[in-house]
């Protein structure tokens, strides 16, 4: 006999998203903390901000009272996600899973000075040369050891579907299993049966 909830699907629900709400707060409160010693301890002059609420929020600004930067946790995946808003850019977005990651790339923006537009571009010169193929490879492979192995926070990441993800990384698996077949085969360990 299965057993009835106590308390009314509407209840659980709402007690879901209050934990949700309470984690994302809590959450953002230390992020706040750590960027705010990180900038300070440079003498910079940038603010933050906590802004609390049913969506809760960091905002970075400089001291013109512009606002360059929000910091948010997704709902419904539990990443973090960057915004810039600086006058050059508008919502370049960096969504992560790791604290430490969004604080580097949030405090290498703006301690450098750099526009957003000026890092990507320095970062793309680096892959002239490769094709799209093997950018696109060391890219989802490097997402997903960022991502700790998880699929779903590695495609949320990329901006693409679940799905689309598994058929690429299903695609790498075999091609790495054929070259290590031609990589024996070459060495003159192809034709050759063994018992172990």
């Amino acid at each position: 006999m299965m057993r009835q909830s106590l308390f009314s699907p509407r209840y659980v629900d709402f007690g879901a998203g209050v934990a949700r709400e309470l984690k994302a707060k809590t959450l953002l409160r230390a992020v706040e903390r750590r960027l705010r010693d990180a900038l300070l301890a440079d003498g910079g002059s940038h603010s933050v901000q906590f802004v609390d609420g049913p969506a809760p929020y960091i905002l970075v600004r400089e001291e013109a009272a512009d606002i360059l930067g929000r910091v948010t946790i997704d709902a419904e995946s539990g990443l973090y996600v960057f915004c810039e808003l600086g006058n050059c850019t508008k919502d370049i977005v960096i969504t992560t899973a790791s604290e430490d990651r969004l604080l580097e790339e949030v405090l290498r923006r703006f301690r450098e000075g750099q526009p957003a537009g000026q890092v990507i571009d320095e970062a793309v010169g680096v892959l002239v040369g490769q094709t799209m193929r093997d950018v696109e490879r060391k890219l989802i492979l490097q997402t997903l050891h960022h991502c700790k192995g998880d699929p779903t926070h590695t495609a949320f990441m990329l901006d693409m579907s679940l799905v689309t993800l598994c058929n690429k990384l299903a695609a790498y698996l075999a091609e790495s299993a054929s070259e290590l077949s031609q990589m024996a085969a070459d060495a003159g360990f192809g034709g050759r049966g063994y018992r172990l």
